[in-house]
């Protein structure tokens, strides 16, 4: 995160196919998915973006792992990749808990937490809801994190309600 602000990162930019990194690092978090009884799924369509790859994937795997801890028992994760007019498109939207419309700005702030009456005993990245029924907890730079590295890429991130609960966190890389 210091590196992103201070605009000094070592790798170079190169051609990156992004929903392949993303199958990637949702079979890296298929135990973690499979622990919590959450289904995690990648489609969409080929689409590559001029990125630096580290910083891309742990964009991606923060979303990715948010959606997870923040989940209900059997609910899911689905992972796309999508090409707009102008620009691709990448959306993680799961079926938890939810962020209130009131938080969804602030949850890019560092260490901002929607409950902050929770110690960190899962070594979780971002917030978390008072109506989650686990004990999940996270050092507040996950989402942080994805923005910086969106604004390193020139893209866009957001977060909105997915239908029938949950959140969809869309991020946006002008072509």
């Amino acid at each position: 995160l210091s590196s992103l602000d201070e605009g000094v990162v070592d790798s170079q930019r190169e051609p990156v196919e992004l929903l392949a990194l993303c199958a990637g690092v949702c079979n890296h978090l298929q135990a973690a998915a499979q622990k919590a009884q959450v289904s995690l799924r990648v489609d969409g369509e080929t689409a590559t973006v001029f990125g630096v790859r580290s910083i891309l994937e742990e964009m991606v795997y923060n979303l990715c792992d948010n959606a997870i801890k923040y989940n209900r028992p059997q609910g899911s994760v689905v992972v796309s990749v999508h090409k707009k007019p102008g620009a691709i498109l990448l959306q993680v939207t799961d079926t938890g808990i939810g962020i209130p419309p009131e938080h969804r700005e602030k949850v890019f702030e560092r260490f901002y937490r929607v409950d902050k009456s929770h110690s960190k005993q899962t070594g979780g990245t971002s917030c978390r809801h008072k109506s989650h029924s686990k004990e999940v907890g996270g050092t507040g730079l996950g989402l942080s994190i994805v923005k910086h590295g969106a604004a390193y890429h020139n893209a866009s991130v957001s977060l909105s309600e997915a239908p029938g609960g949950g959140t969809c966190a869309q991020v946006r890389f002008p072509l």
